[in-house]
This record gives structure tokens, sequence and C-alpha cells, in this order.
């Protein structure tokens, strides 16, 4: 299988909103997403799905989530063999991106994009003086991945905040965010990362109009 950019996308929504499950033969890769706003996104997904893996996914609207499942023995190989993406319990914590990918910046950007399109969001605050001050936010549990993210992105050029953490009540883990804020840092983004998500990449352009 080769890594190619879009590839490198997929590797980024399998470490953000994705799972990966090997057991008793069985080999799956999973997406879960909002069954609102990922719709478009799910379709997008589908196409990429089709053109790189030749698997023809289908999405359906599960315990309050949008859920889209491919079984692939050679899939699930490349991504935990060659890639080495950790798997199964405790995978959210120790996540960080490839080595195979983050010596390639066409390659990490996508991976990137990915993993925004999933655990990032988009929103805007009323400050003084500013109706709607823009902000792209990245959540995760893995305290590695916040933390190369921020090395990445400091090092092109983007203003990203500091790391705090924090304990949601719906989980037992500790969380790590980070923000990139303002209008020239969203416009930034919007040309040298991007997003994939429809709903996601309409409310970054609306922000910095």
């Amino acid at each position: 299988m080769i890594l190619n950019q879009n590839n490198a996308e997929l590797v980024g929504v399998v470490m953000g909103d994705g799972y990966i499950y090997k057991n008793n033969k069985k080999y799956r890769i999973g997406f879960v997403g909002h069954p609102i706003t990922d719709k478009d996104y799910f379709e997008y997904l589908k196409k990429l799905i089709k053109v790189e893996w030749n698997k023809d996914a289908k999405s359906k609207v599960r315990m309050g989530g949008l859920r889209m499942v491919i079984s692939s023995k050679e899939v699930c190989d490349f991504l935990t063999e060659e890639l080495k993406i950790p798997y199964g319990k405790g995978k959210s914590q120790k996540i960080v991106i490839p080595e195979a990918i983050i010596s390639n910046w066409n390659l990490t950007r996508a991976t990137i994009r990915g993993l925004f399109d999933t655990d990032g969001s988009v929103f805007a605050v009323k400050k003084p003086g500013v109706d709607k001050y823009p902000s792209i936010e990245m959540t995760t549990i893995s305290k590695n991945l916040i933390e190369q993210l921020k090395f990445i992105l400091v090092g092109r050029g983007f203003r990203v905040s500091k790391i705090w953490q924090f304990k949601s009540k719906l989980s037992k883990n500790i969380g790590y965010r980070f923000g990139l804020n303002g209008r020239e840092n969203i416009r930034k983004w919007i040309e040298e990362i991007g997003f994939s998500n429809p709903y996601k990449l309409q409310r970054a352009k609306d922000y910095t109009n």
C-alpha cells in the first residue's frame, strides 16, 4: 500500500475519531462522527476509502453517532505494522504522527488535516471590540501528540496557544488542548493545511470574512 497524501489524511482520521480492531482473525477500521454536521464529510471519506483502500464503506447512524466500518486485514496491517499506529484499549493515549509521515511536510499536513477534521473544532467567541474572534482548537488525550502538533505548527509559522489540560466528567482520562486564534491565523490554516470537512471549512471561512 502506497503512503501518499490521501492515505496520510486517512491516517489522521483514524488517529482522531477512528479506531482499529484486530482480534480473532477479525480486522476492522471504524470512524465515528456527528450524524448531522459530519454527514457530507463521511461521503467524502467513502470516496477516499474507495480510491485508496478499494473498499465500499457504508455509514449509518447508531447509538447517537454516525458510524462507518471497513473490514480489511491489508489496511489494518498497513496502519499497525508499517506505520506502527497503536490500536485497541489505550490507543488514544499513545497516538502520535508516525515517523514515516513526519519526515515529509506534504504527508504531515494531510495527516494534520485529518486530525483536525475529526478532533478539531472551529468556533468564535465575543471579545472586547470584536463580535466574533475565531479559533481552531485541537483536543486529545495524548500528551505526546498535542506536544508534537504544537512543535510542528509553530515551526511552520502558526501562532499556537499554550497547551492546557482538563478533566471531563464524561471521561476518566486527562485531556489536552491548544488553540490557533485570530483571523490571520485561520486564513493561514485554510491556505496551508485546510479542511476536508465541509462543515468546518465553511465555519472557518465565515469567521475570516
